[in-house]
Order: structure tokens, then C-alpha cells, then sequence
């Protein structure tokens, strides 16, 4: 199963409920589901697809969540960019994890100009709240883009997501996570779930681009809401 294919199944159980909540916006998972067909479409049409690498650095943000589901519509491979760590490593993290795509949030922009003219292999920057310098606003990006579904053939030993370690003994090394890696922990996430026939209501405050972030498939799955904290 691709990463996309969990809110899938929650826009068929629950298409005009609450899918991501933050603050006072609600986006409905018929609304994300959209959402996610014209980020595909717009990596598509970038080139990007199966064997690219698409590294995501934000806040917790419903759009950096989307940007995860849309890119797994096509195949390319999720990086996780950890936005506490320094410099150095997430300029290691994005060059040797061979990233072709990052979407960025403009609290990070400052880190991303002085990163760029050492990322030779990033042809893609989209700024998720607003334009910058060489990027377009994320808005603007995903506009004139078709919300055709998108589905390319994926197979279970897909690489869906590339997380750097802690670097704790050195530089971070690329941890390789299959879809049905994947599948497995969600499925036995599921299984302990404690939530006995109700929709859950899953309150995000750690960072999505971690461990969080993975538990947020489950609770797709079941047409629950994701309450996304900023910090």
C-alpha cells in the first residue's frame, strides 16, 4: 500500500468529516484527497515520480502532511527533514539522501538560501506559506494544477520513506523504509488501538516529520481527525 492509499480508505469512510484540524481550519478528507491529486499531478508534470526523492522541512503544517500523501501518489520517496537539526546535517541529509524536490516552510527560509547553492541535485523548491526567493508559494504552485487522480503501480518493497538517524555516533544514516514496512507497523498500530468502534481523535504536537507523523496513517485509516499543533 502506498501512504496515500490510508486516507483513501478514510475518504471512503468519512469523505466530509474532519481530516487535519488546526486552530480554526478544518480541511475534510474529500479536501485533502483533492488536495493531494494536484500535488501528484504537479510533481508529475516536474519530471518527478517513482525513484524521486522529496524531502519536506516545516512546522507542523496540514499542507506539509498533504505534500507527504501526494508524493506517495506517484512513488517518490518521503524525506523527513528534522527542522531542529544543524545546518551541516540537514545540508548532509538532503545532498546524500540524493533529494530532488523540497518543499519548505518560510521559517526555514533562511537556512534553505544558504543551503541551496550546495544542493546541485534539488530542482524543485516550493515555499509552503508564501513565495521566496527562487520558489514559488505553494498556493500558486498546486493552482493551475488537475485534480485527475493519480495512481502509478506500486509494489511493497517501494522505498516509500528515507528518515536520517539521530546522528548521535556521527553524521545521520539513511534509515530505508519499505511501503510494506510500513504496512506492518500501521497494521499493528491498529491492533493495539484502543479505540473500540469510535472515530479517534489524534492530537499531533511532536513533530510530523517524525515518529508522529507515521502515526497519523492509522488513524487515516479510520476516518479519524488529526489535530495538528504548530509546536
Amino acid at each position: 500500500m502506498k501512504l496515500a492509499d490510508y486516507l483513501d480508505r478514510g475518504v471512503f469512510l468519512n469523505p466530509d468529516g474532519p481530516c487535519f484540524i488546526t486552530g480554526g481550519e478544518v480541511m475534510t478528507y474529500a479536501e485533502v484527497q483533492t488536495l493531494t491529486y494536484r500535488i501528484a499531478n504537479g510533481l508529475l508534470a516536474a519530471g518527478m515520480g517513482k525513484g524521486s526523492h522529496v524531502a519536506i522541512l516545516s512546522p507542523n503544517d496540514p499542507r506539509a502532511f498533504s505534500c507527504v500523501l501526494g508524493l506517495s501518489r506517484t512513488g517518490a520517496t518521503w524525506v523527513p527533514i528534522n527542522p531542529r537539526n544543524g545546518l551541516e546535517e540537514n545540508h548532509y541529509i538532503l545532498d546524500n539522501f540524493d533529494c530532488h524536490v523540497l518543499f519548505y516552510h518560510s521559517n526555514y527560509a533562511e537556512l534553505v538560501q544558504a543551503l541551496r547553492p550546495r544542493l546541485p541535485k534539488i530542482v524543485l523548491y516550493v515555499c509552503l506559506d508564501r513565495e521566496d526567493a527562487g520558489a514559488p508559494a505553494f498556493a500558486d504552485w498546486i493552482a493551475g494544477q488537475p485534480t485527475d487522480p493519480v495512481d502509478v503501480p506500486s509494489r511493497g518493497d517501494d522505498l516509500a520513506m528515507l528518515v536520517g538517524t539521530g546522528g548521535t555516533t556521527g553524521l545521520p544514516k539513511g534509515v530505508m523504509l519499505s511501503a510494506q514496512n510500513l504496512e506492518t507497523f500501521i497494521a499493528l498500530t491498529l491492533l493495539c488501538a484502543p479505540h473500540q468502534n469510535e472515530t479517534p481523535v489524534y492530537l499531533a504536537l511532536a513533530p510530523l516529520t517524525h515518529a508522529a507523523g507515521v502515526l497519523t496513517f492509522p488513524i487515516l485509516a479510520l476516518g479519524g481527525s488529526t489535530v495538528i499543533m504548530p509546536k
